[in-house]
């Protein structure tokens, strides 16, 4: 393993100025700088916490990672629970949490030397992007990490997630044991969390049942509230032979907006049209109508991913499946009912 010494040799330069690239603590010039950080990634180098003054073997600290796609994750319908539930959950077995956030994954990935230099013991995944390579890195570097909220399929990942097919079919086995043939999906990102799984698990329920899968009624695209908007009229704008009389929105916050669109277009719900989500956010329960969704245990995720972690971190239990007391609950509310008389 290289060291400090190492790379000072390798640049011709003094231990100390390696060491003020690390800490950011002096001003170093930057042909020189550049040259110790190409030196520390060719010679595979990584700062330690550790090395740097912290003598402590553990340090009783769990690093969350996620993607700040949102301005206010902490108190965000998804993020917010189970940041919860890992922060009492942390509590509780004498750990303290620390959060490393940038706006997308590929920044996750590229800034991976600040949270695997020793001052976290684990780290905590919350929905990572299923093409990030963040999930390599980790695995590279020998870091304990457990995944929530998203199914990795690698061997030996510790995912903490619900059945994301099986939540999707039954939501659509619902509609279609209320009458529904013309059945319509707003997916928002494809990326998002499950939100590929969910997909899937539409496209089987609607082929399981034998009916011809229309592409018009497939919307991909993203979470913002035009492209809702959009998503809703275009499915609205069908022919009435066509159009839709359900739609199964990828999650609560994409049903509680094209809720708004549809009745805005003069159509009702459930009367017109049905309406199912997918979270059991709060909002959901007090929605008028109330929404019909999953449930995701969105705080026993955050507890069971600090449990798990410790596990792996103490015993090396990576059970690389999900938990099996991590499972979804389908609500009825009143956002669907029977198809309506041709």
């Amino acid at each position: 393993m290289a060291t400090i010494r190492d790379i000072a040799g390798a640049c011709g330069v003094s231990p100390s100025v390696v060491s003020y690239v690390i800490n950011n603590s002096r001003p170093v010039a930057p042909k020189t700088r550049k040259k110790i950080l190409h030196a520390m990634h060719e010679m595979s180098y990584h700062p330690s916490a550790l090395a740097r003054g912290l003598s402590r073997k553990k340090m009783n600290l769990i690093g969350v990672i996620f993607s700040r796609i949102f301005s206010t994750p902490l108190t965000n319908p998804f993020f917010g629970p189970i940041l919860d539930g890992i922060v009492s959950t942390g509590m509780d077995r004498q750990q303290s949490t620390a959060f490393f956030t940038w706006p997308t994954w590929e920044e996750i990935d590229a800034h991976h030397t600040v949270y695997c230099d020793g001052r976290v013991d684990g780290l905590i995944l919350i929905a990572p992007n299923t093409d990030s390579p963040i999930i390599s890195t980790l695995k590279r570097r020998g870091i304990p990490f457990v995944v929530v909220a998203q199914t990795v399929e690698q061997e030996g990942i510790t995912c903490i997630d619900i059945d994301n097919v099986g939540a999707a079919r039954q939501a659509i086995d619902h509609l279609l044991a209320l009458g529904h043939r013309r059945i319509a999906m707003v997916s928002g990102d494809s990326w998002a969390a499950g939100m590929q799984a969910r997909t899937n698990g539409f496209r089987q329920a609607i082929s399981n049942a034998g009916i011809h899968f229309d592409e018009d009624l497939m919307c991909e695209g993203s979470c913002s509230l035009r492209t809702v908007s959009d998503n809703v009229a275009q499915l609205l704008s069908l022919p009435a032979s066509k159009r839709p009389t359900a739609i199964f929105f990828g999650n609560d916050e994409l049903a509680l907006k094209g809720i708004t669109q549809i009745e805005e277009h003069g159509f009702r719900v459930p009367k017109d049209i049905s309406v199912i989500g997918f979270d059991d956010i709060a909002a959901a329960a007090s929605s008028n109508p109330p929404l019909t969704t999953i449930r995701q245990p969105l705080n026993l995720y955050g507890q069971t991913a600090v449990t798990s972690l410790l596990d792996q971190m103490n015993h090396g239990l990576a059970s690389g499946i999900p938990c099996d007391d991590v499972k979804a609950e389908f609500v009825v509310r009143q956002s669907t009912g029977r198809v309506a008389e041709a």
